[in-house]
């Protein structure tokens, strides 16, 4: 897949693209991204010949300024390292993302990792607005400006369609000097040095020059990036990272993705844990023992794998095959870990080690030595758990990053209302429905499925962002959302991080891929804390058993994870809404425009979801979810949320509109039928099968309902759509037609007692008898060519009703009469003795026999025919060549 992308891969440089410029040049700003949310990023580029050293020289300053246009305190970042000639470095806000204008795809999630694979975050200095100064300087003096220190601007400077806010500025390929005095008019006479692309525009990061950047998308390379072995309260800190340092997302629907872990020394026992659902570049998942301490659980879930202890190794496999491992399989270390002659600190016991940025690949020679002579592993303090959850050797970042006023969450994109809630009218909305004729449960979700697809409007997974945090906004408290799990109000702004999109009918159960619709479609999508995210997982729903475990340590008291039985069940409070959400989806997506919306028929079914059918468009459990819709009725909080996703994304969960429908689409199948049918007991005797014209009966006598009941019967056969009444009593007496073939005859009996009523079909092989007759021939059937002969079929013990008919199948064409069974034949002249063959066909009226009889016609020399003598040449000729047109005749 080629696309356009800012950098190659992080074993590369962080820099692309040529550029010839005068020898004379310093390093200039090349490019400023100052977009929506926190999409801001800075590119510094060496337009020289020579390579620049940057280290203690170098700096990248940020001059704040407030609402008001007052100047504030100067945040800087000092560059490092060395930077070859024409080549670029970025610097970027740590929460850029995709752009908000489209919805993400593949290649905007390849774009941003690359960026942020290949650049620098700083949050203090990459976090300016439009009025804000970026300077950059040399040994402290000012070698090139974007803005104007000391009249700055209250919102942005702008000229025609230049602006330093919500644009993308590219400096020009003919600008080689800075813009070295800060305190001029801007853009002033600057102004022709920059071309000007759309907001969040960002393919031109990583490289100097107008145009975007060139390469292709490396693709996801799954790696162990950090390993836990520490001590605890427990004893049992412990942890393992996995992330995706490649350029593309992984989807583990693909292929059988596992983390494996071996006891000590052996290299077939130990725990194994399946990985799931995607994993987009540069992100991570995180697996932690259930008895580390808390503050090892912050982000992640618990799994099995991490019962080591230090001599344990460990592979990552793809369909069985190693891509990556830690110690060594099959071995044992001495003193129980694994250690490095030349490096005194590194264990894998008592210590946290971390896979250096620089690695990109992964060791897929499990039995190798290790850490071995190239170490790969950065090693820190017992119990240091603050990178897990981001890949590199540092800290992931805590520091707390400014909310973009603007903005009404980080990552939000802009969006627009489409409808309005307040003009809703249910009547007209459900009329289809409220007015229809359905036989059927399913008629009726077909029906409901049509109507909530009619006017819905796809999201990018963005755009849910920003509806989420007007669907769930707290009541009490307009900057706050409310966590569906956990049922606490956390900041709007501190997304990612305080509240993540939780996919309540979970994505890895039928559309793991963003083009899907079911996978940002915001009435199944709610506020979660992450922790409590990842402990869901993808597990069903249903009641927790006795293994149940209550989650107050996640922070989610009164939910229950029941890993034996393999379900999640949530707090009595969204019980109801976790139903109707449920069935909502199992309703919209019915497959019926799969087409458009890339969806399968989504199933809600009546038990957990095991093996291959956790990767297939199911979910559980059908009626414990129907219970609970009774359980939690609608309130106002689901009310109001159906308004604010209709009113972004068009459509409406029928079942909060209208509760009612819950049981007419779902009450039959859980024993709740909106139409309740006899309760019959018993069984109907009938035959395996029946042979054609043969008498058999039909008992139903055994049937009861209840001891006072009285019941009726009524035998109904059914043709095509057709039904015709062939009995009232219990027990049905018939005759089976005569049939051409193996069939079956259809019947259904409908039991009554005078106000309830039961149906059931009764299918009846019928075994078609084939015609069988035994037939002979009367008369000569031995002839001379031009001969006549009579031969008369006789058939003993014929069927009445027959009728016969005769005609010629072999030999050449003779002249020929029949009636009935009596066949006159006059035999052709033959050039060679030859049979004649004749069939004769018996036909009843839904059946037939064949038959043939054979006629031997010899062939007459003609009248002064002379046998030629055999010798010479020519007569020799002849005497060969007459057995060999015989044999060809006869053939």
């Amino acid at each position: 897949m080629t696309i356009k992308i800012n950098a190659v891969a992080a074993a590369t440089a962080l820099v692309l693209g040529t550029l010839s410029t005068a020898a004379n040049a310093e390093l200039l700003i090349t490019e400023y991204v100052e977009g929506g949310g926190f999409n801001k990023a800075i590119e510094i580029s060496n337009l020289g010949t020579d390579t620049i050293t940057l280290d203690g020289h170098y700096e990248l300053a940020h001059h704040s300024v407030n609402s008001k246009g007052v100047a504030g305190e100067v945040q800087k970042l000092a560059l490092t390292g060395t930077l070859q000639s024409n080549k670029s470095l970025i610097f970027i806000n740590s929460g850029i993302s995709g752009p908000y204008a489209t919805k993400d795809t593949p290649e905007t999630k390849a774009l941003v990792a690359a960026i942020k694979a290949n650049s620098t975050a700083d949050n203090k200095v990459i976090n300016f607005n439009g009025n804000d100064s970026v300077v950059l300087l040399k040994d402290g003096a000012v070698i090139d400006s974007i803005g104007q220190l000391g009249k700055p601007s209250k919102d942005a400077w702008t000229e025609g369609s230049f602006s330093t806010k919500d644009k993308t500025l590219r400096r020009k390929t003919s600008v080689t000097t800075g813009d070295t005095d800060t305190s001029d008019a801007y853009p002033g006479t600057g102004l022709s040095q920059w071309e000007v692309k759309e907001k969040d525009t960002l393919d031109g990061l990583g490289c100097p020059g107008e145009d975007a950047c060139t390469s292709t998308a490396t693709p996801g390379v799954l790696l162990i990036t950090e390993y836990i072995e520490g001590t605890g309260a427990k004893e049992r800190n412990r942890a393992i990272e996995i992330s995706n340092v490649g350029g593309t997302a992984i989807d583990f629907s693909e292929a059988e993705y596992k983390l494996n872990m071996f006891w000590s020394g052996s290299d077939t026992n130990g725990k194994f844990q399946d990985l799931t659902g995607t994993l987009d570049a540069g992100a991570s998942i995180v697996f932690y023992n259930s008895d580390a301490d808390d503050a090892l659980k912050k982000v992640g879930s618990s799994s099995a794998t991490t019962y080591f202890d230090g001599d344990e190794s460990l592979t990552l496999t793809k369909d069985g095959v190693v891509i990556d491992s830690f110690g060594k399989l099959g071995d044992a270390p001495e003193g129980g870990a694994w250690t490095d002659p030349n490096n005194a600190n590194f264990s894998t016991q008592d210590k946290t080690l971390r896979r250096k940025a620089s690695v990109t690949s992964g060791d897929s020679n499990a039995t190798d030595n290790f850490p071995g002579t190239n170490n790969e592993w950065v090693v820190f303090d017992v119990n240091t758990a603050d990178g897990l959850g981001c890949a590199g050797e540092e800290a992931c970042s805590t520091t707390p990053v400014d909310p973009d006023p603007d903005a009404p969450c980080n990552n939000c994109a802009d969006i627009t209302a489409i409808k309005d809630p307040s003009t809703f009218n249910g009547d007209i909305y459900y009329s289809d429905v409220l007015t229809g004729n359905f036989n059927t449960p399913e008629e009726l979700k077909n029906a409901l499925s049509a109507i909530i697809a009619k006017d819905h409007v796809q999201l990018s997974y963005s755009q849910v962002w920003t509806v989420l945090t007007h669907a769930d906004q707290d009541p009490g408290d307009a900057t706050k959302v409310r966590l569906i799990y956990s049922d606490t109000p956390v900041a709007k702004n501190s997304n990612p991080g305080s509240w993540n999109r939780e996919h309540v009918w979970a994505k890895s159960h039928g559309f793991p891929d963003e083009d899907q619709w079911g996978y940002t479609d915001a009435h199944h999508l709610r506020p979660a804390n992450p922790n409590v995210n990842s402990t869901r997982n993808n597990y069903d729903f249903g009641e927790c058993g006795d293994n149940g475990v209550e989650q107050s340590s996640k922070g989610a008291p009164g939910n229950c994870l029941d890993t034996t039985k393999g379900v999640w069940e949530p707090r009595d409070s969204v019980k109801g809404d976790v139903a109707r959400m449920i069935l909502y989806m199992d309703t919209r997506y019915q497959g019926t425009d799969t087409a458009t919306t890339q969806m399968d028929d989504l199933v809600v079914v009546d038990h957990v979801t095991t093996g291959d059918e956790d990767k297939q468009p199911r979910i559980g459990t059908l009626c414990t979810l129907y219970a609970w819709n009774t359980l939690d009725p609608v309130d106002d909080f689901e009310k109001n949320r159906n308004n604010e996703v209709y009113k972004y994304q068009g459509n409406r969960n029928p079942f909060i509109d209208r509760p009612e429908l819950v049981k007419e689409v779902y009450g039959a199948a859980c024993g709740d039928d909106p139409t309740p049918t006899l309760e019959v007991e018993g069984e109907i005797t009938a035959p395996e099968t029946v042979t054609e014209g043969s008498a058999f009966t039909l008992d139903a006598s055994a049937l009861t309902a209840g001891e006072d009941k009285t019941l009726t019967f009524k035998w109904e056969q059914i043709s095509g759509e057709e039904k015709t009444v062939v009995g009232t009593e219990a027990v049905l007496t018939l005759t089976a037609p005569m049939v051409d073939a193996d069939s079956a005859l259809k019947f259904t009996l409908t039991v009554s007692d005078g106000s309830l009523e039961a149906s059931k079909v009764v299918n009846l092989p019928v075994t078609n008898v084939p015609l069988t007759l035994d037939v002979s021939f009367d008369g000569n059937i031995k002839l001379t060519e031009g001969d006549s002969t009579t031969i008369t079929a006789v058939i003993t013990d014929a069927p009445e009703g027959l009728t016969y008919s005769w005609k010629q199948v072999s030999g050449d064409a003779a002249k020929f009469t029949a009636t009935g069974l009596k066949l006159d034949v006059t035999s052709p002249q033959v050039n060679i003795s030859q049979a004649l063959v004749f069939e004769l066909t018996a036909s009843s009226d839904d059946d037939s026999f064949k038959t043939t009889v054979s006629i031997d016609v010899e062939n007459t020399e003609e009248a002064g025919w002379v046998k030629p003598d055999g010798a010479g040449s020519f007569g020799g000729f002849i005497a060969l060549l007459l057995p060999l047109m015989w044999r060809r005749r006869r053939a």
